[in-house]
């Protein structure tokens, strides 16, 4: 049995080739970004050798390499998960409206949708060309030119009209993923405007309270691409099982309350150094120590891989991919709680650990999640070929066990940096890593490029001809 045969194609109305067309559109622009992540992210690990001056001499810099790599992996978690959200915002509208006003209101949002991918499309090639002039703004993550924020914003708000075009954010009926994505829509755009705050001279002369509101705002920028993502699987799920039961239960909201709370206060543990009130630092910590429920949640799933694997009927590499994600939820979560104690804190803050922290989290949980939305939707539109399910039980192997080398490896140095810390009162040079590492993350890196290109290449490919010409005829 093939992992395509068993899952049927969506029916052919106009509306749904429309929302697959919209949603293949900004799929394949999100493969591109997860692949180039990869490409970058292994080019990276080779500053860990011996080789780093020949990098150098080819113009491969560091300060390049690196806002490529992190711009290009947050790319793709903010796309793959639009590309849901636009999915769905077609099926809700199919459901929800006579067939000429849905028609009439989705040529709208195909509309939008384009706008903003060429939009962003452009913010992406003309930031990549700056680093390649040796700019950079020398801020965390948003290293392009500071007006390129107009652009991206003015992006975002596209998407939110066409979010607001569908639901109205009336969204006390909807169930738990509606209300992710919709305070995904917010919460962009004020944690974005937020980051932004360093043009002010005002903010730049207060280097302690600069440093505070740029960890604050990075950390509810990662809370907003979160919701996509969870918001996607708790969709996703819904498609997979038939079943909305739980995405309308207490448990449910419940848990997505306590992740927004912690958009807001769990970057806490970043700036636990900082000259900043005892007050914030509490709650900060507190609200950290909340997602203890969600670690419980996340285990007690855990103990029912079995049973999840054994249902797993015709999509095994989708639900591979789902209890992957269950697994490294656990594993971050764990490391989440540890590093938001103080104490342990001060060993690891500054080190690889905390490198280990986000490169665990941004594969083993979006990534992997946001693979399986992406090859859901491409056998939902019909896009893919037939492929042997071994084949990307497999991939989906070999990137676990990379991911695992890498979140190792980081780990184990950056905590030995913090003893040594402990011990002696300073930290290690900077530039001096075990002879090892360098190999280490190559081999990671290598890994995780072989196992999630196979499942990142039918993201690539075009609608069938039918669907496009459905599409087509209707605008």
């Amino acid at each position: 049995m093939t992992a395509a045969s068993s899952i049927p194609v969506a029916d052919s109305s106009p509306v749904a080739a429309m929302g697959r067309g919209v949603a293949a559109g900004f799929l394949r622009a999100a493969a591109v970004l997860l692949l180039a992540s990869l490409i970058f992210g292994l080019l990276v690990a080779t500053y860990y050798t011996p080789l780093a001056p020949r990098l150098n001499g080819l113009g491969l810099r560091l300060y390049l390499l690196r806002p490529l790599h992190t711009g290009a992996a947050i790319g793709w978690i903010y796309l793959g998960g639009m590309a849901m959200v636009h999915r769905w915002l077609f099926d809700h509208l199919e459901r929800t409206l006579a067939p000429e006003r849905a028609l009439a209101v989705a040529r709208g949002l195909v509309w939008r949708a384009r706008a903003q991918l060429w939009l962003w499309t452009a913010c992406v090639l003309i930031a990549a060309l700056a680093y390649a002039s040796g700019y950079t703004s020398g801020r965390e993550y948003l290293e392009y030119p500071p007006w390129l924020a107009l652009p991206i914003l003015a992006g975002w708000l596209l998407f939110a009209v066409n979010f607001a075009k569908v639901t109205g954010f009336a969204l006390a009926r909807l169930p738990v993923y509606a209300w992710m994505w919709g305070t995904s829509v917010f919460l962009f755009v004020f944690s974005f405007v937020e980051a932004h705050a360093w043009v002010l001279d005002w903010l730049l002369a207060r280097p302690v309270r600069d440093l505070a509101i740029q960890w604050k705002a990075m950390g509810s920028l990662v809370g907003s691409f979160n919701l996509l993502v969870y918001g996607s699987i708790a969709w996703l799920g819904t498609r997979l099982s038939g079943d909305e039961r739980y995405a309308r239960s207490h448990t449910a909201y419940a848990l997505f309350l306590v992740g927004v709370l912690n958009s807001f206060t769990n970057y806490g543990h970043h700036t636990y150094h900082l000259a900043q009130g005892e007050a914030m630092k509490w709650v900060s910590f507190v609200v950290s120590m909340s997602e203890i429920v969600i670690f419980a949640k996340v285990v007690w799933d855990c103990t029912r891989i079995g049973r999840a694997w054994a249902a797993r009927g015709g999509q095994p590499a989708i639900s591979a991919l789902l209890i992957a994600t269950t697994g490294w939820t656990a594993l971050q979560l764990l490391l989440a709680l540890v590093i938001s104690v103080p104490p342990l804190n001060a060993v690891v803050h500054g080190t690889l650990a905390i490198a280990a922290h986000s490169m665990g989290t941004l594969i083993g949980i979006d990534t992997m999640a946001m693979l399986a939305v992406g090859l859901w939707l491409v056998h939902e539109s019909g896009a893919a070929a037939p492929v042997v399910a071994a084949r990307r039980l497999f991939a989906i192997i070999v990137a676990n066990i990379g991911l695992a080398l890498l979140w190792a490896s980081l780990l184990w140095v950056g905590v030995g940096a913090g003893w040594q810390l402990l011990a002696s009162g300073r930290l290690p040079w900077i530039g001096v890593f075990p002879g090892w590492l360098g190999s280490a993350l190559i081999v990671a890196g290598s890994l995780l490029l072989a196992g999630i290109a196979p499942l990142a290449w039918p993201m690539l490919r075009r609608q069938p001809r039918s669907a496009r010409a459905i599409a087509a005829s209707c605008r």
